[in-house]
């Protein structure tokens, strides 16, 4: 088990009675990179926006383990919640947001697991690392066994875009080394370097 990630834990789901009282600004810290991560996820095509834990469960159940989806946590302390279908069903782990850094919440006292500028660059980490060996766990309660995280595959709720893939082909490149120079020695303006980062 990867200790760092062993302490990621579920959040409830279809909680009766909760409401959505916060917006995105609420928790920007730095503002521009904020908002360049939540158009990111909005292009990834896996991010539902409002939708509630038990529309989670009613669309990611008939797929198989591993199909998740992103949306509006029904925390009012957290922007984003990751639904994920695992084999004893489906499961939502709260995403936390510190700065313009975001990360998966842990239980009390574990280690904080590695944190990136967007929500994209987060699930892209956890769906590298799926099934591999040592990798990412979370608690379903307290004193329980550690699950593998096993992200496989997006529930997309809109195609992404030729610039969104485009994006991903170039971060893939760049990531893999096969692209030449890293994102700063790339020949291209700096505010397409800069939507390139997450």
């Amino acid at each position: 088990t990867n200790t760092h990630s062993a302490g990621l834990i579920p959040s409830s789901i279809g909680r009766q009675g909760d409401t959505h009282t916060h917006t995105h600004t609420d928790f920007c810290g730095d503002f521009e990179r904020v908002e360049t991560a939540l158009e990111r996820l909005d292009a990834s095509g896996f991010y539902w926006g409002s939708l509630s834990g038990a529309e989670a469960k009613r669309l990611l159940s008939p797929h198989p383990p591993g199909a998740f989806l992103v949306r509006d946590s029904s925390d009012h302390r957290h922007l984003f919640t990751l639904s994920l279908r695992t084999g004893a069903g489906i499961t939502n782990l709260r995403i936390q947001q510190q700065g313009a850094a975001f990360h998966l919440e842990t239980q009390p006292g574990a280690p904080c697991p590695p944190a990136f500028a967007c929500v994209v660059q987060l699930v892209e980490h956890y769906l590298g690392r799926a099934g591999h060996p040592g990798g990412p766990c979370y608690l379903e309660a307290q004193g329980s066994r550690p699950e593998p995280l096993a992200l496989a595959r997006p529930l997309r709720c809109k195609v992404a875009s030729l610039q969104e893939l485009c994006r991903r082909a170039v971060r893939a490149s760049v990531r893999a080394g096969t692209g030449g120079p890293d994102l700063e020695g790339l020949p291209v303006p700096r505010a397409l370097r800069n939507s390139l980062r997450c």
